[in-house]
Protein backbone atom coordinates (compact mmCIF):
# COMPACT_ATOMS: atom_id res chain seq x y z
CA UNK A 1 0.00 0.00 0.00
CA UNK A 2 1.88 3.58 -0.29
CA UNK A 3 4.66 1.86 1.23
CA UNK A 4 6.21 0.36 2.79
CA UNK A 5 9.81 -0.58 1.97
CA UNK A 6 13.62 0.94 1.49
CA UNK A 7 13.34 -0.44 -1.73
CA UNK A 8 10.91 2.49 -3.34
CA UNK A 9 11.09 3.94 -6.64
CA UNK A 10 10.02 7.66 -7.22
CA UNK A 11 6.87 8.40 -8.91
CA UNK A 12 8.41 9.65 -11.87
CA UNK A 13 10.85 7.14 -12.41
CA UNK A 14 10.46 5.23 -15.35
CA UNK A 15 10.22 1.95 -14.73
CA UNK A 16 12.89 -0.22 -17.04
CA UNK A 17 10.85 -3.27 -19.14
CA UNK A 18 12.56 -6.37 -16.78
CA UNK A 19 10.78 -9.22 -18.09
CA UNK A 20 12.98 -11.75 -20.01
CA UNK A 21 11.90 -14.69 -21.78
CA UNK A 22 12.79 -17.62 -19.77
CA UNK A 23 15.96 -19.49 -21.05
CA UNK A 24 14.75 -23.12 -22.38
CA UNK A 25 15.83 -24.74 -19.35
CA UNK A 26 14.90 -22.38 -16.65
CA UNK A 27 11.54 -23.83 -16.42
CA UNK A 28 13.06 -26.52 -15.80
CA UNK A 29 12.19 -28.02 -11.96
CA UNK A 30 15.09 -27.35 -9.28
CA UNK A 31 15.28 -30.52 -7.35
CA UNK A 32 15.74 -30.92 -3.56
CA UNK A 33 15.26 -33.15 -0.86
CA UNK A 34 11.98 -32.09 0.81
CA UNK A 35 10.83 -31.02 -2.79
CA UNK A 36 11.08 -29.31 -5.81
CA UNK A 37 10.37 -26.10 -7.68
CA UNK A 38 10.28 -24.64 -11.39
CA UNK A 39 9.54 -20.87 -12.46
CA UNK A 40 6.57 -19.95 -14.35
CA UNK A 41 5.01 -16.56 -16.20
CA UNK A 42 1.93 -17.95 -15.44
CA UNK A 43 -0.12 -20.16 -13.30
CA UNK A 44 -1.41 -23.34 -15.55
CA UNK A 45 -5.62 -23.58 -15.43
CA UNK A 46 -5.04 -27.22 -14.00
CA UNK A 47 -3.17 -25.56 -11.26
CA UNK A 48 -5.93 -22.93 -10.12
CA UNK A 49 -7.12 -25.20 -7.35
CA UNK A 50 -4.51 -25.41 -5.61
CA UNK A 51 -3.58 -21.74 -6.11
CA UNK A 52 -6.86 -21.03 -4.92
CA UNK A 53 -6.30 -23.13 -1.33
CA UNK A 54 -2.69 -21.49 -1.29
CA UNK A 55 -4.22 -18.42 -0.21
CA UNK A 56 -7.28 -19.26 1.26
CA UNK A 57 -6.44 -18.30 4.60
CA UNK A 58 -5.03 -15.20 3.52
CA UNK A 59 -6.79 -11.38 3.19
CA UNK A 60 -5.50 -11.04 -0.50
CA UNK A 61 -6.54 -14.11 -2.23
CA UNK A 62 -5.40 -15.38 -5.22
CA UNK A 63 -7.60 -13.61 -7.55
CA UNK A 64 -5.87 -10.30 -6.27
CA UNK A 65 -2.53 -11.52 -7.34
CA UNK A 66 -3.92 -12.22 -11.07
CA UNK A 67 -5.66 -8.45 -10.91
CA UNK A 68 -1.49 -7.15 -9.94
CA UNK A 69 -0.46 -9.25 -13.14
CA UNK A 70 -3.27 -7.96 -15.12
CA UNK A 71 -3.00 -3.94 -14.42
CA UNK A 72 0.65 -3.41 -12.84
CA UNK A 73 2.35 -5.41 -15.62
CA UNK A 74 4.36 -1.94 -16.67
CA UNK A 75 5.82 -1.30 -13.19
CA UNK A 76 6.78 -4.92 -12.53
CA UNK A 77 7.45 -8.32 -14.07
CA UNK A 78 5.41 -10.97 -11.81
CA UNK A 79 6.44 -14.78 -11.94
CA UNK A 80 5.15 -17.60 -9.66
CA UNK A 81 7.29 -20.13 -8.55
CA UNK A 82 5.14 -23.99 -7.98
CA UNK A 83 6.40 -25.32 -4.94
CA UNK A 84 5.96 -29.18 -4.32
CA UNK A 85 6.02 -30.50 -1.38
CA UNK A 86 7.73 -33.83 -1.19
CA UNK A 87 4.22 -35.49 -0.99
CA UNK A 88 3.43 -34.16 -4.32
CA UNK A 89 1.02 -31.62 -3.18
CA UNK A 90 1.68 -27.99 -5.52
CA UNK A 91 1.71 -24.73 -3.69
CA UNK A 92 1.68 -21.19 -5.86
CA UNK A 93 4.31 -18.48 -4.50
CA UNK A 94 4.14 -15.27 -6.22
CA UNK A 95 7.13 -13.17 -7.24
CA UNK A 96 7.83 -10.47 -9.12
CA UNK A 97 11.18 -8.29 -10.58
CA UNK A 98 12.20 -4.71 -10.53
CA UNK A 99 14.94 -2.24 -10.60
CA UNK A 100 16.13 -0.69 -6.69
CA UNK A 101 17.98 1.21 -5.39
CA UNK A 102 18.83 0.45 -1.83
CA UNK A 103 19.34 3.99 -0.20
CA UNK A 104 15.57 5.67 -1.73
CA UNK A 105 13.99 5.09 1.70
CA UNK A 106 16.37 7.27 3.20
CA UNK A 107 15.94 10.90 3.87
CA UNK A 108 17.39 12.95 1.35
CA UNK A 109 19.96 14.59 2.69
CA UNK A 110 22.22 11.43 3.78
CA UNK A 111 20.82 9.92 0.75
CA UNK A 112 22.94 12.00 -1.33
CA UNK A 113 26.34 11.61 0.11
CA UNK A 114 25.61 7.80 1.04
CA UNK A 115 24.88 7.70 -2.90
CA UNK A 116 28.29 9.08 -3.81
CA UNK A 117 30.32 6.99 -1.26
CA UNK A 118 28.31 3.34 -2.47
CA UNK A 119 28.78 4.05 -6.25
CA UNK A 120 32.48 4.21 -5.10
CA UNK A 121 32.64 1.65 -3.51
CA UNK A 122 29.90 -0.65 -4.10
CA UNK A 123 28.53 0.22 -7.62
CA UNK A 124 26.87 -2.95 -7.99
CA UNK A 125 24.41 -2.88 -4.94
CA UNK A 126 23.11 0.20 -5.35
CA UNK A 127 20.82 0.18 -7.83
CA UNK A 128 20.17 -3.64 -9.02
CA UNK A 129 17.63 -5.25 -10.17
CA UNK A 130 15.81 -7.16 -7.42
CA UNK A 131 13.89 -10.81 -6.90
CA UNK A 132 11.39 -10.01 -4.33
CA UNK A 133 8.87 -12.51 -3.15
CA UNK A 134 5.44 -11.50 -1.80
CA UNK A 135 3.16 -9.28 -3.31
CA UNK A 136 4.05 -6.17 -5.52
CA UNK A 137 1.01 -4.30 -3.81
CA UNK A 138 0.48 -5.69 -0.63
CA UNK A 139 1.68 -7.28 2.63
CA UNK A 140 3.89 -10.82 2.04
CA UNK A 141 2.48 -14.09 2.54
CA UNK A 142 3.52 -17.35 2.20
CA UNK A 143 1.57 -20.43 -0.29
CA UNK A 144 -0.42 -23.01 1.52
CA UNK A 145 -2.11 -23.28 4.34
CA UNK A 146 -0.70 -22.64 8.09
CA UNK A 147 0.47 -26.05 8.83
CA UNK A 148 2.72 -26.62 5.10
CA UNK A 149 4.56 -23.61 5.61
CA UNK A 150 7.27 -24.56 7.61
CA UNK A 151 8.15 -26.78 4.64
CA UNK A 152 7.22 -23.81 2.07
CA UNK A 153 9.85 -21.53 3.91
CA UNK A 154 12.38 -24.51 3.71
CA UNK A 155 11.92 -25.01 -0.34
CA UNK A 156 12.35 -21.21 -0.51
CA UNK A 157 15.06 -20.80 1.86
CA UNK A 158 16.73 -23.36 -0.64
CA UNK A 159 16.01 -22.64 -4.07
CA UNK A 160 15.25 -19.06 -3.80
CA UNK A 161 19.62 -18.13 -5.18
CA UNK A 162 19.11 -20.63 -7.80
CA UNK A 163 15.80 -18.78 -8.82
CA UNK A 164 17.51 -15.84 -9.13
CA UNK A 165 20.30 -16.41 -11.01
CA UNK A 166 17.95 -17.99 -13.52
CA UNK A 167 16.35 -14.82 -13.56
CA UNK A 168 19.40 -12.24 -13.67
CA UNK A 169 18.53 -11.02 -10.59
CA UNK A 170 21.26 -9.98 -7.87
CA UNK A 171 19.25 -9.44 -4.64
CA UNK A 172 16.80 -11.34 -2.74
CA UNK A 173 13.95 -9.91 -0.66
CA UNK A 174 11.28 -11.56 1.09
CA UNK A 175 9.34 -7.81 1.12
CA UNK A 176 7.22 -7.19 3.91
CA UNK A 177 5.94 -10.23 5.50
CA UNK A 178 4.50 -9.49 9.08
CA UNK A 179 6.24 -10.19 11.97
CA UNK A 180 4.21 -13.46 12.55
CA UNK A 181 6.11 -15.16 9.62
CA UNK A 182 9.63 -14.53 11.61
CA UNK A 183 9.21 -18.22 13.21
CA UNK A 184 8.57 -20.13 9.74
CA UNK A 185 10.85 -17.94 8.14
CA UNK A 186 13.32 -19.08 10.98
CA UNK A 187 15.88 -20.12 8.47
CA UNK A 188 16.24 -17.27 6.41
CA UNK A 189 18.14 -14.95 8.90
CA UNK A 190 20.46 -17.48 10.25
CA UNK A 191 21.81 -18.42 6.84
CA UNK A 192 22.74 -14.93 4.94
CA UNK A 193 19.57 -12.86 5.17
CA UNK A 194 19.05 -10.16 7.06
CA UNK A 195 16.06 -9.02 8.36
CA UNK A 196 15.31 -5.61 8.85
CA UNK A 197 12.41 -4.03 9.50
CA UNK A 198 9.78 -2.39 6.56
CA UNK A 199 7.64 0.66 7.63
CA UNK A 200 5.29 -1.01 9.40
CA UNK A 201 1.39 -0.63 9.25
CA UNK A 202 -0.50 0.68 13.09
CA UNK A 203 -3.07 -0.93 14.84
CA UNK A 204 -5.70 -0.97 17.42
CA UNK A 205 -8.49 -3.24 18.86
CA UNK A 206 -11.79 -1.71 18.89
CA UNK A 207 -13.26 -2.97 21.89
CA UNK A 208 -15.52 0.34 22.35
CA UNK A 209 -19.50 0.80 22.50
CA UNK A 210 -18.68 3.86 20.39
CA UNK A 211 -15.95 6.49 18.70
CA UNK A 212 -17.16 8.65 21.55
CA UNK A 213 -16.30 6.24 24.10
CA UNK A 214 -13.59 5.21 22.64
CA UNK A 215 -12.17 8.61 22.53
CA UNK A 216 -12.88 8.90 26.45
CA UNK A 217 -11.16 5.57 27.38
CA UNK A 218 -8.33 5.70 25.08
CA UNK A 219 -7.21 9.40 24.36
CA UNK A 220 -5.93 12.09 26.53
CA UNK A 221 -7.80 15.13 27.15
CA UNK A 222 -5.76 17.24 24.54
CA UNK A 223 -6.26 14.93 21.97
CA UNK A 224 -9.71 14.53 22.46
CA UNK A 225 -10.07 18.37 22.46
CA UNK A 226 -7.86 18.54 19.73
CA UNK A 227 -9.98 16.11 17.51
CA UNK A 228 -13.56 17.80 18.70
CA UNK A 229 -12.02 21.20 17.07
CA UNK A 230 -11.09 19.14 13.96
CA UNK A 231 -14.94 18.33 13.84
CA UNK A 232 -16.59 21.57 14.55
CA UNK A 233 -14.49 22.97 11.90
CA UNK A 234 -15.08 20.38 9.27
CA UNK A 235 -19.15 20.84 10.16
CA UNK A 236 -18.48 24.42 9.89
CA UNK A 237 -17.00 24.39 6.03
CA UNK A 238 -19.40 21.48 5.08
CA UNK A 239 -21.37 18.55 5.56
CA UNK A 240 -19.72 15.65 4.49
CA UNK A 241 -21.42 11.83 4.21
CA UNK A 242 -19.88 8.40 4.18
CA UNK A 243 -20.89 5.58 1.73
CA UNK A 244 -20.18 2.12 1.68
CA UNK A 245 -19.67 0.88 -2.00
CA UNK A 246 -18.35 -2.37 -3.24
CA UNK A 247 -17.70 -1.63 -6.54
CA UNK A 248 -15.25 1.21 -7.52
CA UNK A 249 -15.84 0.81 -10.63
CA UNK A 250 -19.00 3.89 -10.92
CA UNK A 251 -17.02 6.51 -9.24
CA UNK A 252 -13.92 5.82 -10.98
CA UNK A 253 -13.79 8.90 -12.72
CA UNK A 254 -13.83 11.32 -9.37
CA UNK A 255 -11.40 8.97 -7.11
CA UNK A 256 -8.29 7.89 -9.35
CA UNK A 257 -7.53 11.65 -9.44
CA UNK A 258 -7.80 11.84 -5.43
CA UNK A 259 -5.50 8.37 -4.79
CA UNK A 260 -3.09 10.72 -7.14
CA UNK A 261 -3.20 14.09 -4.81
CA UNK A 262 -2.36 11.61 -2.19
CA UNK A 263 0.77 9.77 -4.12
CA UNK A 264 2.13 13.31 -4.96
CA UNK A 265 2.63 14.39 -1.96
CA UNK A 266 4.06 11.19 -0.33
CA UNK A 267 7.92 10.80 0.14
CA UNK A 268 8.25 7.14 -0.19
CA UNK A 269 6.27 4.89 -3.10
CA UNK A 270 6.53 1.97 -4.36
CA UNK A 271 3.80 0.37 -6.22
CA UNK A 272 1.17 3.30 -8.29
CA UNK A 273 -1.95 2.00 -8.88
CA UNK A 274 -3.54 2.14 -12.66
CA UNK A 275 -7.50 2.72 -13.59
CA UNK A 276 -7.66 -0.90 -14.06
CA UNK A 277 -6.55 -2.26 -10.76
CA UNK A 278 -9.59 -0.09 -9.23
CA UNK A 279 -12.00 -0.84 -11.70
CA UNK A 280 -11.21 -4.46 -10.71
CA UNK A 281 -10.46 -4.59 -7.32
CA UNK A 282 -13.92 -5.12 -6.01
CA UNK A 283 -13.76 -8.47 -8.26
CA UNK A 284 -10.44 -9.51 -7.05
CA UNK A 285 -11.41 -9.28 -3.48
CA UNK A 286 -14.08 -11.82 -3.62
CA UNK A 287 -16.80 -9.95 -1.73
CA UNK A 288 -14.19 -8.66 1.19
CA UNK A 289 -13.51 -4.97 -0.34
CA UNK A 290 -15.41 -2.17 2.22
CA UNK A 291 -14.87 1.32 -0.27
CA UNK A 292 -15.92 4.14 2.08
CA UNK A 293 -16.60 7.61 -0.06
CA UNK A 294 -17.18 10.52 1.44
CA UNK A 295 -19.30 13.37 -0.29
CA UNK A 296 -19.97 17.10 0.28
CA UNK A 297 -23.02 18.74 0.48
CA UNK A 298 -23.01 18.98 -3.40
CA UNK A 299 -22.60 14.93 -3.85
CA UNK A 300 -18.82 15.74 -4.70
CA UNK A 301 -16.35 12.79 -3.54
CA UNK A 302 -14.11 14.72 -1.24
CA UNK A 303 -12.12 11.15 -0.03
CA UNK A 304 -12.11 7.52 -0.18
CA UNK A 305 -10.35 4.77 1.55
CA UNK A 306 -10.30 1.08 0.29
CA UNK A 307 -10.32 -1.80 2.93
CA UNK A 308 -10.48 -5.40 3.07
CA UNK A 309 -12.97 -6.81 5.69
CA UNK A 310 -12.01 -10.55 6.58
CA UNK A 311 -13.34 -11.92 9.72
CA UNK A 312 -13.65 -9.43 12.13
CA UNK A 313 -10.71 -7.21 10.87
CA UNK A 314 -10.34 -4.66 8.50
CA UNK A 315 -7.24 -3.40 6.96
CA UNK A 316 -7.15 0.08 5.28
CA UNK A 317 -5.08 -0.09 2.34
CA UNK A 318 -5.60 3.16 0.31
CA UNK A 319 -6.30 6.49 0.59
CA UNK A 320 -7.51 9.35 -1.62
CA UNK A 321 -7.92 13.12 -0.73
CA UNK A 322 -8.93 16.40 -1.85
CA UNK A 323 -6.47 18.43 -1.60
CA UNK A 324 -8.43 21.30 -1.83
CA UNK A 325 -9.88 20.76 1.35
CA UNK A 326 -8.65 18.23 2.64
CA UNK A 327 -6.11 19.74 5.18
CA UNK A 328 -9.10 22.45 6.32
CA UNK A 329 -11.30 19.90 6.44
CA UNK A 330 -9.26 17.72 8.47
CA UNK A 331 -10.50 14.82 6.52
CA UNK A 332 -8.28 11.98 7.57
CA UNK A 333 -9.61 11.97 10.57
CA UNK A 334 -13.03 12.53 9.85
CA UNK A 335 -12.80 9.42 7.38
CA UNK A 336 -11.11 7.67 10.40
CA UNK A 337 -13.86 8.60 12.73
CA UNK A 338 -16.04 7.66 10.72
CA UNK A 339 -14.27 4.11 9.60
CA UNK A 340 -14.00 3.52 13.39
CA UNK A 341 -17.75 3.92 14.29
CA UNK A 342 -18.69 1.98 11.06
CA UNK A 343 -16.59 -0.92 12.48
CA UNK A 344 -17.42 -0.70 15.92
CA UNK A 345 -21.21 -0.84 14.28
CA UNK A 346 -20.55 -3.96 12.19
CA UNK A 347 -18.72 -5.50 15.56
CA UNK A 348 -15.36 -5.64 13.86
CA UNK A 349 -12.29 -6.07 16.59
CA UNK A 350 -9.44 -4.98 14.74
CA UNK A 351 -8.59 -1.87 12.51
CA UNK A 352 -5.11 -2.05 10.89
CA UNK A 353 -3.94 1.26 8.94
CA UNK A 354 -1.45 1.27 5.59
CA UNK A 355 2.42 2.32 6.71
CA UNK A 356 3.45 5.67 6.68
CA UNK A 357 1.97 9.03 8.99
CA UNK A 358 2.73 7.97 11.92
CA UNK A 359 2.63 11.07 14.32
CA UNK A 360 -1.13 10.96 14.03
CA UNK A 361 -1.43 7.46 14.60
CA UNK A 362 0.78 7.71 17.64
CA UNK A 363 -1.99 10.46 19.35
CA UNK A 364 -4.64 8.10 18.10
CA UNK A 365 -3.03 5.30 20.17
CA UNK A 366 -2.81 2.84 17.75
CA UNK A 367 0.55 0.45 18.13
CA UNK A 368 2.76 -0.97 15.49
CA UNK A 369 2.01 -3.93 13.18
CA UNK A 370 5.71 -5.00 12.18
CA UNK A 371 6.45 -5.75 8.45
CA UNK A 372 9.87 -7.38 7.73
CA UNK A 373 12.04 -7.36 5.03
CA UNK A 374 14.38 -10.27 4.33
CA UNK A 375 17.31 -9.26 2.01
CA UNK A 376 20.29 -10.89 0.45
CA UNK A 377 22.67 -10.55 -2.35
CA UNK A 378 23.01 -13.79 -4.79
CA UNK A 379 26.68 -13.38 -4.08
CA UNK A 380 28.29 -14.86 -1.23
CA UNK A 381 31.17 -12.37 -1.37
CA UNK A 382 29.05 -9.16 -1.77
CA UNK A 383 26.64 -10.60 0.52
CA UNK A 384 29.15 -10.97 3.40
CA UNK A 385 29.61 -7.25 3.44
CA UNK A 386 25.83 -6.26 2.34
CA UNK A 387 24.10 -7.77 5.32
CA UNK A 388 26.37 -6.18 7.88
CA UNK A 389 25.83 -2.64 5.69
CA UNK A 390 21.85 -2.91 4.78
CA UNK A 391 20.57 -2.47 8.79
CA UNK A 392 22.05 0.91 8.91
CA UNK A 393 20.61 1.53 5.40
CA UNK A 394 16.92 0.95 6.93
CA UNK A 395 14.51 3.92 7.02
CA UNK A 396 12.69 3.40 10.42
CA UNK A 397 15.86 4.07 11.83
CA UNK A 398 15.58 7.23 10.78
CA UNK A 399 12.12 8.12 10.98
CA UNK A 400 11.80 10.77 13.90
CA UNK A 401 8.33 9.44 15.01
CA UNK A 402 8.26 6.06 15.08
CA UNK A 403 10.72 5.45 17.73
CA UNK A 404 8.00 7.38 19.95
CA UNK A 405 5.73 4.15 20.18
CA UNK A 406 5.50 2.16 22.74
CA UNK A 407 6.15 -0.99 20.95
CA UNK A 408 8.67 -0.07 18.72
CA UNK A 409 11.19 -2.38 19.93
CA UNK A 410 9.11 -5.18 18.39
CA UNK A 411 10.28 -3.81 14.54
CA UNK A 412 13.07 -5.40 15.67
Amino acid sequence: MINNSILDKTLEGDQMDLSIELPPRAEDYLKIPIGRVRIVQSVPDSLDRSWEESYAGNYLKHSYYRLLQDTLGEQFDHYFLILEKSDGRPHVQPLFLVRQSILKGLPASLRQGLEKWMQRWFPSVCEVRTLMVGCSAGEGALGGRECDQDEVSRILHETLPEVARRLNASLIVLKDFPSSYRTVLKYFPSNGYARIPSFPSCRIDLAYRDFDDYMERALSYKTRKNLRRKFRDADRLDKYSMEVLSDLTPVLDEIYPLYHQVISRSQFQFEVLTREYFSGLGAALEGSGRFFVWRDSRGKIVAFNICVLYGKILRDCYIGLDYEIALSAHLYFVSLRDIFSWAMENNVEQYYTSALNYSPKLHLKLELAPLDLYIRHVSPVINFFFRHLIPFLEPTRYDPVLSKFPNFPDLR
